[in-house]
């Protein structure tokens, strides 16, 4: 279901109580998906922490809170971002098919996403 969000959820969104949750919609400012939470059980969750896309991701995270943490590492993806940065503005492309950018605007997505790709 879409509403149209109050102003004073709009800034809280997430948990509305127990079992929904708001989730914003991409491109339309002031609405809302009113979802229901999932429900999984202990066993269900368990399965699912054990999947290997699961698993990768929880490594790439990992790494990347290493390097942030780093001030070397960091001094040096930092570097890289800009560079990347300044070769996305120089050569406009457009959004993936998600409509994600090219390169992340944060540093930690930029260095995950680059993390993953190596490790591909």
């Amino acid at each position: 279901m879409t509403v149209h969000v109050a102003s004073f959820l709009e800034s809280i969104g997430g948990s509305i109580d127990k079992d929904h949750y708001l989730r914003p919609i991409p491109g339309r400012l002031g609405y809302a998906a009113y979802c229901h939470k999932p429900d999984y059980s202990q066993k269900k969750r368990k399965e699912m922490s054990e999947r290997p896309i699961v698993k990768a991701f929880s490594q790439v995270s990992a790494e990347a809170s290493v390097i942030l943490r780093d001030p070397v590492q960091r001094e040096a993806w930092e570097e890289k971002h800009r560079a990347a940065l300044r070769e996305a503005s120089r050569h406009q492309r457009m959004p993936s098919a998600k409509g994600k950018p090219t390169v992340p605007a944060r540093l930690c997505d930029f260095i995950r996403k680059e993390l993953s790709k190596s490790n591909s």
